[in-house]
C-alpha cells in the first residue's frame, strides 16, 4: 500500500520458489500514488510456501489441529561457543546440525542485524568451544562476541534433500525510486530506519488458513503522515509496538532475485453463492454452485459486535446432515492436521466489515460459516467468493449444441483454472504442488484454452531449480518442483514421466508457440537428464533400451506395466532432444539422440508387440497379459507402431475400450495421467469420433457421466473434474480433463498441422457426431484467432472457418454423398480423402456447405 492505495491488483505475490535459489521480485509504476509532502508505504508480510508448520495453533479460534501437507525443515541454529575475531574463517558454535556445505551461516543476527556477516559453508565440523566448528569464506570483517545467535540456511545445491521446504521466516527488500520535474532522482531503499509491528494476521498457514483479529488493526496505518511511533494505538487501545525493522539476512547466500516470467495471480471473477442453507443452528453453508480456488470473502452488517468470531470452512463436499465435508481437501487420515478454515473476529464497526485472507487461498464449493450472532441472518452477500488464478491470456472457446459437452468443457476449465497459480499445482486443497505430468500430460487440453508461452518459463525455473545437481542422481528432476517435502529417491521420486518435464517444458512452448530460446537456454539441463536415463535407469543386455516406470500410469483405472510407460517416455524424450538439438544447430547431438530413439523404439516393438494379436502386452510375443488401452494408445500416439501394424492395434484399442466394464455398462476410458491423452488423441487422428461419443455417453464408473451424477457429497454432481474415476481424493484435479482436447481438435476440428511449428499452418476438420447439429471454437494462435463454427441441419452442413494473417490451413469438409460442391472463392479444392473435401486456404473467412451429410455414430 503507498499512502493507502494500493500498489498492485496481485495476489499471493511473489510466487512460490525454492528459496534457496531464488525469489522472484515485482516492479511496479506507482507514479500516481506518490504526493507532495509526506509518504508512507505500507507492506503485510505473510508466510506464504516460505514458512509451513503445524505448530502454530490458535485456540481462540480453534485452531488446535492445523493441516499441512508438508512442513519446513528449520535449519541450523544457536550460538557463538566462543569469540571470534576478524580475518576468522571459522566459528565454534553450540550446535553444527542443520547446516549444509555450500549453504549459508549468518553469524550475529541479534540486536536487529547491525553486526551481521553471512558466509558460504566450505567444512562443518564439531560443536562446542573445544570442537572444531563451522568453517567458511570469505572471512569475517569484524569480531563477534561468545553467545551470539547464529542461524543457517537450507540446502542450496539439488541432490535429494527437499531445499525448497527450508523454513525462511518472513523478510522483504524494497526500492522506491522517484524522479522529480527538474529530472533529479531520489532512491528510498529498505533499511533500518523502517519501521516494523506484528499486525492483525496473527496465524498464517498455506494449507490451514489464517486468523485475523481486526481489533488489532491501526487504522490509517498506510496514510500519509501515519503515527508509526511509540504511541500508535491498535483499535482496541493497545501499542501497536512499532519499533525499527532488522536487517535479516537473505534466504541463502545462493538465492537470486529472478523476475517473473509467468503472469501473476489476481482476483479473476467475484462468484456469489446460489444457495445459503443452516443445517443445524449456528451453522451456515454457502453454496457458490461451482468448484473454484480462492478466497471467501466475508461481509457483516454494523449488528455484529466487536470481538465476534466468525469461521470460514472451505469444502468441495457436503455431509449427510448437509454440514461440510472437507476430507477431499484434506490427506493423511488426520495425522497431518485437521483444521483447514479462515477466521475474521470484529472490531464492531456500525458501518459493517468486510475482510478476506491475503496469504494463502483455499479450493472449494461451499463455505461453512460458524460465530455469527444467533438472530443475525445471513444472505448470499455474506460470503463472496474471490476466484484466483494466473491472469493467462484466454487461449480458445468451445461450445456444443450438447449440454453434457458443454458442462464437461466448463468443468475442465474451471479444473484448469484452479490449478494454474504462481505454478501448475495437482489440486488447490490437499497438496497444491507441481507435479510436471499433472500438467504436462493433458497440456493439449490446457493451452487450448489458455495461453502458456510465459507461464511456461517460469515451469521451467523451477524444473531446473529442482535438478539433482550432486550425488548418485546428477542429473534426476523431482517428482515436483519445487520440491518441498520428498521427490527425488523411491517410487516418488525417481520417475521419468515427471522428471521428464525438464525436456518436455522447452519442447511444448517450441511446438505451441514457435519459442527457441527456452530450449536453448536450459539445453544442458536437458542433457543432463537424458544421459541420468541412459546411464542410471535402462536396464542391461535385452533391456538395454528399457526403463521401467515406478508410477506406470498413474491413476488408471486398469494397470499398465510401468516398463510399457517408461519405455515410451524414453522415446520421447530422445525424439524430442534431437530435434531440438537440430533446431540448436547441435548436429552431432542431434544424430546421437536420433539413433538413440530408433533403438528405443525397435527394444519397444521387441518387448511388447505381440504380432500375433496384433496389440501390445507386458510381455510381447512371449504373454498376452496387460493388453491394456494405455499400451495401444502410447504406441500408436508416439509413431512406435511398425509398419503396417497402426490398423490392427487400432482395432485393438477400439475392442478394449468397448470390453473395459469394470462395473457394468460401457464403452469406458481405462488410461490414467499418462495414457488418456494418448487415447484421445488416437482416436482423433483415426476418425474413431464415434468410440469418444459413445464415451461420453456413460453414467457408469469409470466415466465423465459418473463424475456428473448427483451424490449426498455432490447433490448437483461433480462441477470441476477430480483426481481419479472413482471420486476419491482430490475432487479438483486436472489429470483426467484429456478428453477436452478432442472438444476443441475434433468437434470444432481446430488443430495444428503435422510438422507445422507455431500453429503457421492450420487443420480445420470439425466432427459431426452422435446427434450434434452444431460446434464452434477459437484458438488464438501466435497469428491471430483461428475460429469454426458448423451446423448440421436436415442433412445440410454448413462451416464458417476463420483463419489468421500470414497462415495456410487445409480445410477438410464433410462430403456427404461424396459429391464435392461448391468452392468458395480464394480456397482451393485438393481433392477427395474418404468422406472428406479437401481445400487449402490462405488466411479470410470462408464458408463450405455439404448436402446429405450424416454423423458419425
Amino acid at each position: 500500500m503507498l499512502n493507502g492505495n494500493a500498489v498492485t491488483d496481485e495476489a499471493l505475490a511473489p510466487g512460490n520458489s525454492n528459496y534457496q535459489l531464488s525469489t522472484e521480485y515485482r516492479a511496479h509504476d506507482v507514479t500516481h500514488l506518490i504526493r507532495p509532502g509526506a509518504n508512507t508505504l505500507g507492506v503485510e508480510l505473510g508466510h506464504g510456501t516460505a514458512l509451513v508448520t503445524r505448530s502454530v495453533t490458535n485456540p481462540a479460534t480453534g485452531r488446535t489441529a492445523p493441516y499441512s501437507w508438508w512442513q519446513s525443515q528449520f535449519k541450523g541454529s544457536g550460538t557463538l561457543a566462543a569469540p571470534t575475531a576478524a580475518g576468522d574463517a571459522a566459528v565454534k558454535v553450540s550446535d553444527v546440525t542443520d547446516y549444509h556445505i555450500g549453504g549459508t551461516i549468518n553469524i550475529d543476527t541479534g540486536d536487529g542485524g547491525e553486526r551481521l556477516e553471512s558466509r558460504t559453508i566450505t567444512a562443518i565440523g564439531t560443536e562446542g568451544p573445544d570442537g572444531t566448528g563451522i568453517s567458511f569464506e570469505p572471512p569475517l570483517s569484524a569480531a563477534h562476541a561468545a553467545g551470539a545467535e547464529v542461524t543457517g540456511s537450507g540446502n542450496s545445491l539439488a541432490s535429494t534433500d527437499p531445499s525448497a521446504g527450508a523454513a525462511v521466516t518472513p523478510r522483504m527488500i524494497a526500492r522506491l525510486e522517484t524522479t522529480t520535474a527538474d529530472g533529479s532522482t531520489e532512491t528510498i531503499v529498505s533499511d533500518r530506519t523502517w519501521r516494523a509491528a506484528l499486525g492483525a494476521t496473527t496465524t498464517a498457514n498455506w494449507y490451514s488458513g489464517s486468523d485475523y483479529d481486526s481489533r488489532r488493526e491501526q487504522p490509517g496505518w498506510t496514510a500519509p503522515g501515519a503515527d508509526l511511533g511509540a504511541t500508535a494505538k491498535r483499535r482496541d487501545g493497545s501499542p501497536v509496538g512499532w519499533i525499527h525493522a532488522g536487517v535479516a539476512p537473505p534466504p541463502n547466500l545462493t538465492t537470486d532475485l529472478v523476475w517473473r516470467a509467468g503472469e501473476p495471480v489476481k482476483v479473476m471473477d467475484r462468484i456469489r453463492p446460489v444457495g445459503v442453507t443452516q443445517p443445524r443452528p449456528g451453522v451456515w453453508a454457502f453454496d457458490f454452485g461451482q468448484a473454484f480456488a480462492g478466497w471467501p470473502q466475508l461481509s457483516v452488517d454494523g449488528s455484529v459486535p466487536a470481538g465476534t468470531t466468525i469461521k470460514m470452512l472451505p469444502a468441495e463436499s457436503l455431509a449427510a446432515d448437509g454440514t461440510v465435508d472437507q476430507a477431499s481437501i484434506m490427506g493423511g487420515g488426520g495425522r497431518r492436521g485437521t483444521d483447514i478454515f479462515a477466521a475474521y473476529t470484529t472490531h464492531g464497526d456500525p458501518d459493517g466489515e468486510r475482510w478476506h485472507p491475503r496469504f494463502h487461498y483455499f479450493g472449494m464449493q461451499w463455505v461453512q460459516a460458524t460465530g455469527l450472532p444467533e438472530d443475525y441472518r445471513p444472505t448470499p452477500d455474506t460470503i463472496t467468493g474471490l476466484q484466483l488464478y494466473a491472469d493467462t491470456p484466454v487461449a480458445g472457446h468451445v461450445r456444443t449444441s450438447d449440454d453434457r459437452i458443454n458442462r464437461i468443457h466448463r468443468m475442465a476449465r474451471y479444473s484448469i483454472m484452479s490449478n494454474t497459480m504462481s505454478t501448475f499445482t495437482d489440486c488447490p486443497g490437499r497438496e497444491k504442488l507441481a507435479y510436471p505430468a499433472d500438467y504436462l500430460q493433458p497440456f493439449g487440453s490446457l493451452h487450448r484454452n489458455f495461453s502458456y508461452a510465459a507461464y511456461l518459463r517460469t515451469m521451467q525455473r523451477h524444473l531446473a531449480e529442482g535438478q539433482s545437481k550432486a550425488g548418485d542422481n546428477i542429473g534426476n528432476v523431482a517428482l515436483k518442483t519445487p520440491v518441498y517435502d520428498w521427490g527425488y529417491l523411491g517410487r516418488f521420486g525417481d520417475e521419468i514421466n515427471w522428471g521428464n518435464g525438464i525436456v518436455l517444458v522447452p519442447w511444448f512452448p517450441h511446438e505451441t508457440y514457435g519459442d527457441t530460446q527456452t530450449m536453448g537456454r536450459y539445453y544442458p539441463h536437458m542433457q543432463a537428464f537424458l544421459q541420468y536415463i541412459r546411464t542410471r535407469k535402462t536396464g542391461t543386455g535385452a533391456d538395454a533400451h528399457i526403463v521401467d516406470a515406478a508410477l506406470a500410469d498413474w491413476i488408471a483405472a486398469e494397470p499398465t506395466s510401468g516398463r510399457i510407460t517408461g519405455t515410451w517416455g524414453y522415446h520421447q524424450v530422445a525424439d524430442r532432444m534431437a530435434r531440438m538439438a537440430a533446431l540448436l544447430g547441435r548436429d552431432t547431438d542431434a544424430r546421437e539422440y536420433r539413433d538413440l530413439a530408433a533403438a528405443i523404439k525397435e527394444a519397444f516393438n521387441t518387448a511388447f508387440y505381440n504380432s500375433a494379436l496384433g496389440r501390445y502386452t507386458s510381455q510381447g510375443n512371449a504373454g498376452t497379459t496387460g493388453a491394456t488401452q494405455a499400451a495401444q494408445a502410447l504406441a500408436l500416439d508416439e509413431g512406435l507402431v511398425p509398419e503396417g501394424e497402426r490398423e490392427r492395434v487400432l482395432d485393438a484399442l477400439v475392442e478394449l475400450i468397448h470390453g473395459f466394464q469394470p462395473f457394468g455398462g460401457g464403452p469406458h476410458l481405462s488410461g490414467g495421467t499418462i495414457g488418456l491423452a494418448p487415447t484421445v488423441r488416437a482416436l482423433t487422428a483415426a476418425g474413431r469420433d464415434d468410440v469418444l461419443w459413445a464415451v461420453l455417453q456413460e453414467d457408469t464408473q469409470p466415466s465423465y457421466g459418473f463424475f456428473m451424477a448427483p451424490t449426498t457429497a455432490n447433490p448437483g454432481g461433480l462441477t470441476t473434474i477430480p483426481e481419479h474415476w472413482g471420486i476419491d481424493a482430490s475432487k479438483n484435479h486436472m489429470i483426467l480433463l484429456q478428453i477436452e482436447e478432442w472438444f476443441h481438435s475434433g468437434l470444432a476440428g481446430i488443430r495444428q498441422a503435422p510438422g507445422s511449428i507455431g500453429h503457421r499452418h492450420l487443420v480445420i476438420d470439425p466432427r459431426a457426431v452422435g446427434d450434434l447439429t452444431q460446434a464452434e471454437g477459437s484458438y488464438q494462435t501466435p497469428y491471430g484467432k483461428a475460429a469454426t463454427e458448423w451446423t448440421l441441419n436436415k442433412g445440410t452442413f454448413r462451416l464458417t472457418v476463420e483463419i489468421p494473417p500470414n497462415t495456410t490451413a487445409e480445410v477438410r469438409v464433410p462430403t456427404g454423398d461424396r459429391t464435392v460442391h461448391a468452392t468458395p472463392e480464394g480456397a482451393q479444392f485438393q481433392g477427395t480423402d474418404g468422406d472428406r473435401a479437401v481445400y487449402r486456404v490462405p488466411s479470410g473467412t470462408y464458408v463450405f456447405t455439404a448436402r446429405n451429410v450424416r454423423p458419425v455414430s
